[in-house]
């Protein structure tokens, strides 16, 4: 579809009509037919970043960034509205490349966890037991009684 119009305005009343006047201007307006699938609508970003919208603005999940927002030495104010949690979207993308150009205080951040895991494992009497495979801490195997706990009328008690 399309409809095109033209006007000539004339010279106004009382103008000069010399031959170096002013020539008359010509307007056209044109309307358009655009599919669909040729227009792009883009909002601006939120100014704030909550569980529901941080996946479709920064691509993590809502669960890493609940994680994230509740770690201890979380530096950013943390607004809460109900179960919404709010923060400060250029503040947390800040945030985000401050931890990915630092991977000194990721391996910091996990020395310390190891460290809180082996106080509470012998704050229980128990050690922890690297497993091949994964790294992590098991069960010792059995018939190992160093750190086995068993269930006795008055409690738990070690062997």
């Amino acid at each position: 579809m399309r409809a095109i119009e033209r006007t000539i305005l004339k010279a106004p009343v009382g103008g000069s009509h010399g031959p170096r006047g002013s020539t008359p201007t010509a307007t056209a307006t044109a309307t358009l037919a655009i599919p669909l699938d040729g227009l792009m609508v883009t909002a601006p970003q939120p100014e704030m970043l909550s569980q529901k919208n941080v996946e479709s603005v920064t691509g993590i999940p809502a669960r890493v960034f609940l994680d994230t927002i509740r770690a201890p030495g979380f530096p950013l104010r943390v607004t809460k509205l109900g179960k919404l949690r709010l923060v400060p979207r250029e503040a947390f993308v800040a945030y985000l490349q401050a931890l990915a150009g630092d991977p000194a205080s990721r391996r910091d951040a996990d020395g310390d966890e190891q460290t809180r895991v082996a106080a509470v494992l012998a704050a229980a009497g128990l050690e922890p037991i690297p497993c091949a495979r994964t790294g992590r801490a098991v069960a010792p195997p059995h018939g190992a009684g160093g750190g086995r706990l068993r269930r006795t009328r008055g409690g738990l008690v070690r062997r």
